[in-house]
């Protein structure tokens, strides 16, 4: 049937946020740091993304954690809206056009990611959704 007035838009997923354990070390998460997990081998603690051989992208850290003194694995935990949630996030990007929607990117540090063929590891994040007015901006599906 079609709509015949406004209605509320119940379809936008909630982040559905999560604590995660962090990596023993003096590591600061700032809100909005690409976040991945270490080599399970290693423990899979949460540290900053990074384009690092057998990582996973865990998600963006809602919060800030500033782990002065370091201490063990798993002492901390970040709020992270978690990949695969599909929440539409905005990240830096070099250089994407119009013609890059739809395309995967991937993990270059802790505030940005990039194209296929950019990175050595292809920690994948999600999707490009839409691209802003700047040219080193994008709308990121984590799907």
């Amino acid at each position: 049937m079609a709509l015949t007035e406004n209605t509320k838009i119940t379809s936008i997923p909630d982040p559905s946020a999560y604590e995660q354990p962090t990596l023993a070390g003096t590591i600061h998460f700032f809100a909005n740091a690409i976040c991945n997990l270490e080599d399970p081998a290693a423990g899979g603690f949460l540290k900053l993304g990074a384009d690092a051989a057998n990582e996973t992208f865990a998600g963006i850290a809602q919060e800030e954690l500033n782990q002065l003194t370091g201490g063990s694995d798993g002492d901390n935990e970040v709020l992270l809206i978690p990949a695969g949630s599909g929440v539409v996030v905005l990240l830096t990007i070099t250089g994407v056009t119009q013609a890059d929607v739809n395309k995967d990117v991937f993990v270059v540090d802790d505030a940005s990611v990039a194209l296929a063929g950019v990175t050595t590891n292809d920690v994948r994040v999600g999707k490009i959704f839409a691209v802003t007015e700047n040219a080193n901006e994008a709308l990121i599906l984590l799907n």
